[in-house]
């Protein structure tokens, strides 16, 4: 057996703690052992299989299936009980219990598989990042193992499980050798990256060119990687369009303007709108729709390119009082909620201004919680996140400047002085003269100044590409420094191929996300506020029409006797007032649904244009619930007193 170096046992630890297994991992190991039942379809277990090994899932497809079974059951029978206990047994609330049961089975049959796609996009992300880094270490040192090594070590997400199992294979001989290794990597993700695969196989036939082919064929992976990612995304932005013309329509406009109906309807045919499926219908089966239709676009969404790892950075994991998720709701939301609930409570009216005010409380209540926890939660990242990316912009242009100086036969110290000049505006100039001082004042070498524990430069700029640059360039640096003067410009020429596609990707991007922006902002909430204050007036006017007609009905009906009893019963059982949905309750249906679209709007439109990345997620649903909201508030008391004052409805109904 071969003597295990400590890079190794370093290695085979860090394996061991991520062995560490998922709560969904443990519930299906659980599941497995109390109803052991396999796939009942072949195609199914074969899914399952393709997706566990794909994505590194340590379940098999009998646990994942019996989980499936075992939740769907428990959710039947639990509701069941509730229904029970709370005497609501009827056929309705039977087919609402059925009907969770079947969410929760297809939610869970089919985890596995999205697992799996999750994990792709999650790992296409880092695709370019891994191709530059390993072409990188290939530039300076014709290594496969190493160039495999200094990609594993720098990513941080899924693509780096890849890359570690397949050192994992070598080293457990699963692999004689590791382009063996790296042909079963290229075909795992031939069929999801084409370019990315193309990419791989020109750094491994790299190792085996001349110097000067050797670059050739890295350089071109690079350009392969980086056009093939733009040409993705033009598709996807083309192949966009459809959903979110389909969305806008049928899952946000169409829905809020045919909610003006339902108070008519509800008067003639009260049968046909219980208000408890008008609930369960708005606010949660559309937007549940709406967003597995969304998501279903998103998962095809091709890999975006780096995103800048925060983790580092000292202050990113602290977690201020302001930031913890139940405290904003408690000091913002709870206030309007309760004090629009307390006052709605107990009434029983189907119509008053006081009503509709203490509902639309409630509802901004919702907005203002989710809008401002979203927004405070990440304020103070967001500064880190900008301070590291600008970082990481500039670190390119700066890296070439004294690259081409070394090159040129300056000394290193006299390369850093003359450049202070040209990029002292920027941010990435204090990297750089951190470094100057730390040779000249301490006498550290090139290394220390940059990663000494307590004086290196590194400590104060938390960004994984500088400081994987850096160790690129202080190896280099051991063989001379026209070695680490060369690295240099290769490294910031990538860096400079990666940020220009970067901003053609969002400018690709810019027609279908301006589209939602003002989906969300203006448009949505506009209807919703126009229906809100329509049905609002289409009620009053009903509740006047019906005592008008009471009152009419009643002076006919104690002049004819017993025939006039019988019209005014007759007209009772066609128009029936107490069956009108409650203005204050469709407030609330429509603002709920607002939220929760505007909420799911926001997902999609960061995802499309970032990524996956959960910052910027927050950040644009707090822009959009606070815009969005204004708009629907404004717009509802505006056209509801714009309707009162031009409209008398007690003239019109005399």
């Amino acid at each position: 057996m071969p003597i295990i170096s400590r890079e190794y046992e370093k290695f085979l630890r860090e394996e061991q703690l991520a062995k560490k297994l998922t709560l969904y991992e443990r519930l299906c190991q659980i599941s497995g052992k109390i109803l052991p039942l396999s796939p009942p379809f072949k195609g199914l277990a074969e899914k399952y299989k393709e997706s566990i090994e794909f994505s590194h899932l340590k379940i098999t497809p009998k646990g994942a299936f019996s989980l499936a079974l075992l939740t769907t059951l428990s959710v039947f029978f639990i509701s069941l009980t509730a229904l029970v206990i709370l005497n609501s047994f009827t056929l309705s609330s039977i087919i609402l219990s059925l009907t969770l049961a079947i969410i929760a089975f297809y939610f869970l049959v089919v985890y596995p598989n999205h697992y799996a796609t999750v994990f792709r996009i999650r790992a296409s992300s880092e695709m370019v990042l891994a191709t530059i880094y390993m072409s990188i270490s290939m530039h300076l040192s014709p290594n496969l193992e190493n160039a495999i090594k200094f990609a594993s070590k720098n990513l941080k997400g899924a693509l780096s499980i890849d890359l570690r199992e397949l050192l994992w294979g070598v080293y457990t001989r699963k692999y004689d050798k590791i382009e063996e290794a790296l042909d079963s990597f290229i075909g795992k993700w031939k069929r999801d990256s084409k370019e990315f695969s193309e990419s791989i196989y020109l750094i491994k036939n790299s190792g085996a060119e001349s110097q000067e082919k050797r670059e050739r064929f890295l350089d071109e992976a690079v350009s392969v990687m980086l056009d093939g990612t733009k040409e993705r995304m033009r598709l996807y932005a083309r192949q966009l369009k459809e959903p979110v013309t389909i969305l806008n329509a049928l899952g946000i406009l169409l829905p809020i303007i045919g909610l003006v109906f339902f108070p008519i309807v509800s008067l003639f045919l009260p049968e046909l709108i219980q208000p408890v499926f008008l609930v369960l219908g708005y606010d949660f089966f559309l937007p549940l729709v709406v967003f597995l239709f969304m998501n279903s676009y998103l998962e095809k969404r091709p890999y975006s390119l780096h995103q800048p790892d925060l983790s580092k950075h000292p202050d990113f994991s602290i977690v201020k009082v302001y930031e913890k998720p139940y405290i904003i709701p408690v000091i913002v939301s709870l206030p309007l909620i309760a004090l629009g609930v307390i006052n709605i409570i107990g009434e029983k009216g189907l119509f008053s201004f006081s009503l509709l005010f203490y509902s639309m409380l409630i509802t901004l209540g919702m907005f203002l919680g989710i809008a401002t926890y979203s927004y405070l939660s990440v304020k103070r990242k967001l500064k880190i996140r900008k301070e590291i990316s600008d970082i990481e912009t500039e670190f390119a242009g700066a890296l070439f400047q004294i690259g081409s100086m070394i090159l040129r036969g300056t000394p290193l110290e006299t390369a850093l002085r003359r450049i202070k000049d040209d990029i002292k505006n920027l941010k990435i100039a204090q990297f750089f003269d951190k470094i100057l001082y730390n040779i000249e004042t301490f006498g550290l070498t090139f290394e220390n100044a940059i990663f000494d524990k307590q004086y290196g430069a590194i400590n104060y700029y938390p960004s994984s590409i500088v400081e994987s640059s850096m160790h690129v360039i202080v190896e280099t640096s051991k063989k001379g420094m026209q070695s680490a003067s060369k690295s240099m410009v290769i490294i910031s020429k990538y860096l400079k191929d990666m940020h220009e596609v970067d901003e053609d990707l969002k400018n690709m991007m810019e027609e279908v996300t301006s589209t939602m922006n003002i989906q969300s902002v203006i448009l949505a909430p506009l209807s919703a506020g126009v229906v809100v204050s329509i049905a609002a007036i289409m009620t009053r006017l009903l509740i006047s029409l019906g005592d008008a007609l009471t009152s009419v009905y009643s002076s006919i009906g104690s002049a004819l006797g017993p025939a006039g009893d019988v019209g005014t019963g007759a007209i009772s059982s066609i128009v029936n007032l107490n069956a009108i949905i409650p203005i204050h309750g469709f407030q609330l249906i429509v603002g709920i649904y607002l939220v929760e679209i505007v909420t799911i709007i926001g997902i999609t439109l960061s995802t499309i244009t970032n990524g996956d990345e959960s910052l910027l997620k927050r950040s644009t649903i707090s822009k959009l619930l606070m815009y969005s909201g204004i708009v629907y508030f404004i717009t509802l008391l505006i056209t509801y007193y714009m309707f009162t004052s031009v409209i008398s409805i007690e003239k019109l109904i005399v």
